[in-house]
């Protein structure tokens, strides 16, 4: 069997393709993380030492998508699944299946013939990245991801994918709810409100339970969309409902979904003083 290299995303939806990839079909390769804005060169570099290349919860440039081409001419294997508005243009290529209306593990679910142990897991992943909280457990599991961190995490889902929790990690979480809750309650203190053009949006500063916390201020402040920004990683994630916030994360080179997207300012003419930056935001929701 030839083996693969699975690149994938760091958030759920990308490391529940870590936990499929590995547990569905046991030992056809290795997975490795990569973080937004890097996937392009580790591609690349991928595509000099590999056979075969599964990429997920990611999108490339044209650039890469030409040598992409190459590379199975040359006799290369490559698949990108993916679900990103900004990953569009890839549609055409015979190697790519973009689905806006999929979470890339419930692509990848499908991809691999839908392995029926894996079915729940599967489910709440995309429950809780395409942000439809239809089902209170994927929210935990987001957390679960959090506090058990990336490789644990893949442990644990790959070799028992049930989404029955066990009791140790059912106390983890309950003592992670007061945790969040307390976070929550004050970043909706600290928020602020942009209004204009028929919208109102919530901003604050945060760098934890981003979706948690874009859910809490849409319903507590009455907001139609929400930016939160993260000043150490320097990116901003945007939620809404009935605004398309990935065309707004689109302008600064990022990208998502129409309710729920983000971009890096690292650079951006947003990266400024705190005040500058704060009337420089405003100004772009309202654009």
């Amino acid at each position: 069997m030839t083996q693969k290299l699975l690149l994938t995303h760091t958030d759920l939806d990308g490391a529940g393709c870590a936990v499929l990839f590995s547990g569905a079909r046991p030992g056809q390769g290795r997975v490795e993380l990569v973080d937004n804005g890097r996937i392009d060169a580790r591609v690349l570099a991928a595509l000099e030492s590999e056979r075969a290349v599964v990429v997920t919860d990611h999108g490339l440039s044209e650039e890469t998508a030409n040598r992409i081409d190459d590379y199975i001419a040359g006799g290369g294997h490559f698949t990108l699944l993916d679900h990103h508005r900004s990953s569009s243009h890839l549609a055409a290529r015979r190697w790519a299946t973009i689905d806006e209306t999929r979470s890339a593990t419930g692509l990848l679910f499908d991809h691999l013939g839908r392995p029926a142990p894996f079915a729940d897991f599967a489910r709440l992943v995309e429950d809780h990245d395409l942000w439809r909280h239809s089902d209170e457990r994927s929210a935990r599991l987001a957390g679960l991801l959090g506090l058990l961190g990336h490789e644990r995490f893949q442990s644990r889902f790959t070799a028992d994918p049930s989404v029955d929790f066990r009791e140790g990690e059912l106390l983890l979480m309950e003592q992670e709810d007061e945790r969040r809750e307390k976070y929550l309650a004050k970043k909706v203190e600290q928020a602020w409100i942009v209004e204009g053009g028929g919208n109102r949006w919530a901003v604050c500063y945060a760098e934890e339970y981003q979706s948690d916390l874009a859910e809490r201020l849409m319903t507590a402040l009455d907001a139609a969309g929400t930016a939160i920004v993260n000043p150490a990683k320097r990116t901003v994630s945007l939620r809404g409902r009935g605004i398309d916030v990935s065309a707004i994360a689109e302008r600064f080179g990022g990208g998502g979904h129409a309710r729920a997207a983000a971009f890096s300012f690292k650079g951006q003419e947003l990266e400024a003083p705190l005040a500058a930056f704060e009337e420089s935001l405003s100004k772009l929701l309202l654009a």
